[in-house]
């Protein structure tokens, strides 16, 4: 962006000079992973890219059709005659459409993965895709120290959200008080307020006049230079905490090479930190205040990766005073707001995520509180989505963490200790949860859940699915319809489904219940082929709405919704907040569960072996801690890192009357006998996931076949068969089932036969010969023997017989030996 020549050469010898300090040793090389050499791209940035690509050319086109009409002396007409407006509006749908953006600086070449899906399942959902960086770099090649966590990502990214797979380290998300800049202000204003705090202008560049001064750079551009920078910093920073500069003004500077780095730029990562030497001002601030308030009185400012190198951060506010807790300590500039800000929006929310296991972290925070049901908008009746999931009774948590309650309103009340949290941000229920081995049907991953529970409706969701039809409003080539002519879709039989609850209009009414192999929207095409779309197998539901419009091509669509209610089935995943995910193996009766002597029946009972193989004792700390706060106990919070310890939350459980480590004495359901192991019991919150076993489960009996392979297909939605593979042939060959894996592998697959040569041992043809006396017969023959004996019939796979074929092609032929047939 530099203008003059003058600027281009003072940068260009800069760069020479730190390459050769750099390759003597006297500087480090700069690290492509530190935050402090990247830039993250925003959406408004690269629209804009985008957008001036397509004016440009849009320019060209209307630049190039008026001297065309300049050189053949044509009479120049109005502007917008000239201008192709639809070449900026397709080139724009284009990008969204395929993902591919125009590069920064590479005319010819396009940017792939810009743009993604914004998902709708839950709020928390919504909030974590809004909040993910990604890096431009090739997901399958080797990218170095790419995927690694660097220093500077402290506090800016989270260190757990990530996902697994090929992109993990690539994708990242921000960490939950992580701000992305902004170009707050023009380059002239911020260079007047330099020029106040003693800042001198480059007048000339030898080395006498930066002889005992610091070169001052405004986002990477030589502005000035300074005699006293500690004077000089010292000014900038005061003018930022007093909010005359802008608070994402980012202050550096480098003693040991003389410079003085300032950034206003758009895209660096900042994060809030307390400032030692104000946190005396908290207590003037009476009442209520906000997060704005503390910045305004530069009680916190916001530090970048450049910046942070200066300070020395203390872990937390306790940190700051010495062992008698009088004098602070001097060495700390900044302190940390809360340890749990460091995690991103969805492992903060996690109780005791410092107590789980890492992996386990990552599956909530990327995984299960993505996919888990709450109430995905606030405005369902005016929205229609293709797919959405909706959980009938949602509640939030019994315990808090200090993310939940910042996450609430924007003022924080010293009286009443906290704020008001969001429910939406958690989506599940709170169960009361049982560890106990119960006859067996909790084994491995599975529950086992109170049916009388679930008939009261826990866990109870709702599942809307959306269909939608386009009408082509131009007239059908060849033929006009008639008054007469249109279709009674209510009384005329379809060759397609069942037609009985379609209005004459061919929409289905509101409340009518859709069965599989009923049709949803009836459409008939002008010369009379039936359009119409049917209910595939498993896909039912009461119709919800039903809305008619158009879109701007002019062409009328219709949308019909159908709503299913969905309790839970075996098979159904669930998990809680800990990353314990497990499906429901068992519905068992209230009467039949063990229950205390208070009369409490669990909801649901998960296996013991769950704890120790997967490391989140941080489930059973929920519980514990739950059960004091259902009794009215104190502590409240399971903030991670700042929570309280194991021995507050048994004394607490303790002082309430129970056991220190959440034991209860329980009696059997089924007999009324006491049982003689203690069972552990507590609240724990609960999450229904949307990997259900209504949208999973897979059953055919005859069905659509590979043209070529001649196999069953294999998707679910064509009604394709079930893939049986290497693991599930080598384990019927481990017990021996001959039978049954013939049965997999060939009855139920390609069972076919193929004729062979006994002489020759190779594959014969079925043809068509003429015999003597002009007769032509079909039959096997085999054309290396030239001969029609001994050639007998095999049953084999199709598979194999195409493989047999295509290595033939490839000049390799394969011999049969037939003497065991």
């Amino acid at each position: 962006n530099l203008k003059s020549f003058g600027q281009k050469a003072r940068l260009l010898g800069y760069m020479v000079k730190c390459l050769l300090e750099a390759y003597r040793g006297r500087r480090k090389v700069d690290n492509r992973d530190d935050f402090r050499n990247k830039r993250l791209e925003l959406a408004g940035e690269l629209l804009e890219r985008e957008l001036r690509v397509h004016i440009k050319h849009a320019e060209r086109r209307m630049t190039k059709a008026m001297q065309r009409d300049l050189y053949r002396d044509r009479e120049i007409q109005s502007i917008d005659s000239y201008l192709d407006a639809s070449i900026i509006t397709n080139g724009l749908s284009r990008a969204f459409s395929t993902g591919a953006w125009s590069h920064p600086y590479k005319r010819m070449e396009r940017i792939s993965g810009v743009v993604a899906t914004l998902r709708r399942t839950n709020p928390l959902q919504t909030m974590a895709d809004m909040r993910k960086t990604r890096q431009q770099v090739s997901y399958t090649g080797r990218v170095g120290d790419a995927r690694y966590p660097h220093p500077s990502h402290w506090g800016k990214i989270c260190f757990l959200s990530t996902p697994d797979g090929e992109n993990c380290g690539l994708v990242k998300n921000l960490a939950s008080m992580g701000l992305v800049s902004t170009n707050v202000l023009e380059q002239e204003s911020l260079l007047r307020q330099f020029h106040v705090c003693g800042m001198e202008k480059l007048v000339d560049d030898t080395s006498s006049v930066l002889e005992g001064k610091h070169k001052a750079f405004l986002d990477g551009e030589w502005v000035g230079m300074c005699k006293d920078s500690k004077s000089f910093v010292a000014k900038l920073r005061r003018k930022r905490r007093m909010m005359e500069m802008p608070y994402q003004v980012e202050i550096k500077r480098d003693v040991r090479h003389r410079e003085v780095r300032i950034f206003a730029d758009a895209g660096r990562i900042l994060r809030p930190l307390l400032l030692v030497q104000k946190l005396k001002k908290i207590k003037e601030l009476k009442g209520e205040f906000s997060f704005q308030s503390l910045l305004d009185n530069g009680i916190v400012e916001f530090i970048g990766a450049e910046e942070e190198e200066d300070c020395r951060t203390a872990w937390g506010i306790k940190y700051l005073f010495s062992a008698d807790k009088e004098k602070p300590l001097v060495k700390y500039t900044h302190c940390e707001l809360d340890c749990s800000f460091l995690l991103g929006l969805s492992c903060g929310l996690i109780p005791f995520a410092n107590h789980d296991h890492a992996r386990r972290v990552l599956y909530q925070s990327e995984k299960h509180s993505q996919q888990a049901i709450g109430f995905s908008t606030t405005n369902p009746s005016i929205r229609v989505d293709t797919n959405s999931h909706n959980l009938y009774y949602p509640q939030r948590p019994i315990f808090g963490t200090m993310l939940s309650d910042s996450l609430g309103k924007s003022k924080y009340s010293s009286h009443h200790k906290g704020m008001l949290p969001h429910p939406e941000f958690f989506n599940g229920q709170c169960a009361i949860v049982a560890v106990n081995v119960h006859l067996g049907y909790n084994q491995e991953d599975s529950i086992v859940m109170n049916r009388a529970s679930m008939e009261r409706g826990m866990f109870r969701t709702e599942h809307v699915r959306s269909y939608k039809a386009e009408v082509d409003n131009s007239d059908a080539p060849g033929k006009k319809l008639k008054p007469d002519d249109l279709v009674d879709f209510g009384k005329t039989e379809s060759k397609i489904g069942r037609v009985d609850s379609l209005d004459d209009d061919g929409f289905p009414f509101i409340g009518a219940n859709l069965q599989t192999g009923d049709i949803v929207i009836g459409k008939h095409a002008a010369s009379g082929v039936d359009h119409s779309i049917k209910l595939k197998h498993t896909e039912r539901g009461m119709v919800q709405k039903v809305v008619l419009s158009s879109n701007d091509d002019g062409k009328n669509f219709g949308v019909v919704s159908l709503r299913q209610v969905r309790s839970p089935c075996l098979g159904d995943k669930f998990s809680s907040m800990h990353g314990q995910k497990g499906v429901l193996g068992f519905l068992e009766s209230q009467e039949n569960f063990p229950f205390t002597k208070e009369g409490i029946v669990p909801d649901i009972v998960i296996n013991p072996h769950a704890f120790p193989s997967r490391q989140t004792p941080g489930q059973l700390l929920e519980a514990a801690l739950g059960k004091g706060i259902a009794l009215g106990g104190a502590l409240k919070y399971a903030t991670p890192f700042s929570t309280p310890s194991v021995d507050d939350i048994t004394a607490q459980l303790h002082r309430l009357g129970f056991s220190r480590w959440g034991d209860e004495r329980v009696y059997d359901g089924r007999t009324g006998e006491k049982v003689e192991s203690l069972i552990f019991m507590g609240p724990t919150f609960y999450q229904r996931l949307t990997h259900m076993a209504e949208d999973k489960i897979k059953f055919r009996n005859t069905g659509p076949v590979h043209p070529l392979t001649r196999q069953p297909v294999a998707d679910r939605k064509r009604f394709g068969g079930i893939k049986f593979g290497e693991m599930e042939r080598d384990c019927l060959i481990a017990h021996g089932a001959a039978a049954n894996l013939h049965e997999r592998l060939f009855t139920l697959s390609d069972s076919s036969q193929m004729h062979v040569c006994r002489k020759c041992q190779n594959m014969a043809n079925v043809i068509q010969r003429s015999v003597f006396g002009g007769r032509k017969i079909r039959g096997p023959y085999c054309r290396f023997c030239d001969s029609v004996e001994d050639v007998v019939r095999l049953n084999v796979p199709y598979g194999a017989k195409l493989l047999c074929q295509e290595l033939f092609s490839m000049g390799i032929s394969l011999k049969f030996d037939t003497e065991l047939c």
